[in-house]
């Protein structure tokens, strides 16, 4: 095969190669954010769905106080009107707004009234409602404590969970003394939960916990994402509620249809399907660029040495003879030629030490476009502002310097130089209201924040060139005490180039210029950095690092 052929061969098999990481890298991509994205919509379904049943428990507890400030109800439970009943309990006024049942229970604790709107005949026990929330010795502080506000919150009655609201009997002033304690509750009952799923435009469904999960309720997750299928349409999730005392009472369970990425997958696979056609036809256009350039004016040489080989195979030493003409003049030319040879014969190591220069110089010559490429990548990777993207390299930079002092190997030193570039590519992955908010974060928001270094890492394992280059992305925010994230690392469980880049990247934040700052001192900076040694920092490397700032000047390294 041919030079020119396998130079086209290796063009093209390259830029395919090339092609196909790209689509690669950006099709996973794709499909973690819509995954994320996901996650965060079901989530927050679940939350307003729960939100929802907490504020059918406050609508309970309202229409509770109506009928337990009344004076009839007062009156009634002090033995006056019999007909109360009768007259005030309309069962399709109740039941039109979603009363399960009312429970009127005197001072002794004992019911005096109990009506059922659940269903068609009231139960022929009527203390059966009462038992089967009160018995439970959880709950029977309820009638003895309820204060003047009264008490709501959330019963299991036969693995049903039901809302219900305790309220003291009083005057329509709210004045006593009380005549008992009323008693409210509405089930979450098939209905209801139709209801909310169509104003959220949510499907859900309520599932009691287990005896195993109310033992382990420490344990269990508030919210929960089941794992599904690639191919799966649907993701489903489950939210944690409680009681009126923090038992696990029930899950909330929804399905959400996932985010269809399909459609962008394959607008992706036509612009890389493009892409490729593209990259054959150049390989073809250099092709014939090669041949008019370099293969045709070989082939000439070639014939012009392999003229002055078979000169040289016939006559062995060439003669020069003392007539001048043409010919003599060619015989001069072979005989420089031949001396020529001779010459680098003879001085083979001289020309072997030059040739090792000139290749050294083209190597570093490519290393710092490579260095370039590299840094030219991580900074359009990166979010952020100009400032922000500007002050990579030159963190990357100050990284490569400390690892050389510290007598790194090459390697370590080159991964360490790419960590350092790549530090903060996984903030891409954390949604841009919360990495762009200026003020402080929230809890909720700080744990999805606190999820960019898990990103970053793997991001930076799907790159097979990067993949040696994940510690300094992943554990560069773990601190020597061992508050940081995410895996709370301390001390020298932290891998060293890490702790190296944090206090490079804790000097670059300090005196990084631009445009009104105003820059410390070179002294101001170690002040500073010993005060975070030993909490935030190596205390070790801390002072290296400093004698690193001495040995380079505050001319050089404040540039």
């Amino acid at each position: 095969m041919t030079l020119r052929r396998k130079t086209q061969i290796s063009l093209g098999i390259t830029l395919l190669i090339l092609l196909l990481m790209l689509d690669l890298t950006f099709t996973n991509f794709l499909r973690r954010s819509a995954e994320q994205a996901d996650i965060e919509r079901i989530t927050l379904n679940l939350s307003r769905t729960v939100v929802s049943i907490n504020a059918e428990a406050r609508t309970l507890s309202a229409i509770a106080a109506n009928w337990a400030h009344s004076d009839a109800t007062w009156n009634y439970m002090r033995g006056h009107n019999s007909n109360y009943a009768s007259e005030t309990l309309n069962r399709d006024a109740l039941t039109e707004v979603g009363i399960s049942s009312m429970i009127f229970i005197d001072n002794n604790n004992m019911v005096r009234l109990f009506k059922d709107f659940s269903a068609d005949d009231e139960p022929s026990s009527p203390e059966s409602e009462f038992s089967a929330i009160f018995n439970d010795p959880k709950n029977q502080y309820l009638l003895d404590n309820t204060g003047a506000a009264g008490i709501s919150g959330i019963v299991l009655k036969e693995n049903q969970p039901i809302l219900f609201t305790v309220k003291p009997i009083l005057t329509s002033d709210i004045e006593g003394p009380p005549a008992g304690n009323l008693i409210v509750t509405r089930a979450i009952s098939p209905k209801l939960i139709e209801n909310i799923s169509r104003n959220l435009h949510f499907n859900f469904a309520v599932e009691p916990t287990t005896d195993t999960e109310k033992q382990n309720a420490d344990s269990l997750p508030l919210v929960s994402i089941e794992e599904s299928d690639r191919k799966s349409t649907t993701i489903s999730g489950r939210m944690l509620v409680k009681d009126h005392i923090g038992t696990p009472s029930f899950w909330v369970i929804g399905i959400d249809k996932k985010e269809d990425t399909s459609a962008a997958e394959k607008k992706i696979q036509y612009l890389f399907l493009i892409f490729a056609l593209i990259a054959v036809i150049l390989s073809f256009l250099y092709d014939l660029f090669f041949k008019c350039q370099f293969s045709d004016r070989m082939k000439r040489l070639q014939r012009e040495i392999e003229a002055i080989r078979d000169e040289k195979g016939q006559k062995g030493i060439i003669t020069v003879d003392t007539q001048k003409d043409e010919i003599n003049s060619m015989q001069r030319t072979l005989s420089d030629v031949m001396a020529y040879h001779d010459f680098k014969q003879e001085h083979k190591s001289r020309m072997d030490s030059i040739s090792l220069m000139v290749y050294e110089r083209f190597a570093q010559a490519g290393n710092r476009l490579c260095y370039k490429t590299l840094e030219d990548i991580a900074t359009a990777f990166s979010p952020g502002d100009e400032k922000f993207r500007n002050a990579l390299p030159r963190a990357a930079k100050m990284t490569a310097k400390f690892c050389d002092r510290l007598k790194m190997a090459e390697e370590d030193k080159f991964y360490a130089y790419l960590g350092a570039l790549f530090s903060r590519i996984g903030l891409l992955g954390v949604p841009f209201p919360i990495r762009s908010k200026n003020t402080e974060l929230s809890p909720s928001e700080l744990r999805e924040y606190h999820k960019y270094p898990i990103i970053s890492k793997d991001y930076l394992e799907s790159v097979e060139l990067l993949r040696p280059a994940t510690h300094i992305p992943y554990c560069w925010n773990e601190k020597w005490e061992g508050t940081g994230f995410p895996r709370g690392l301390s001390g020298s469980a932290i891998p060293l180039q890490a702790r190296v880049f944090a206090i490079v990247d804790g000097w670059n934040e300090m005196t990084r210029p631009w445009l009104g700052r105003k820059l410390p001192s070179q002294e101001e900076v170690e002040i500073r950095l010993r005060e975070l040694a030993g909490s935030k920092y190596d205390p070790q490397l801390v002072e290296q690092f400093i004698q690193l700032l001495h040995e380079e000047g505050e001319n050089q390294i404040w540039k």
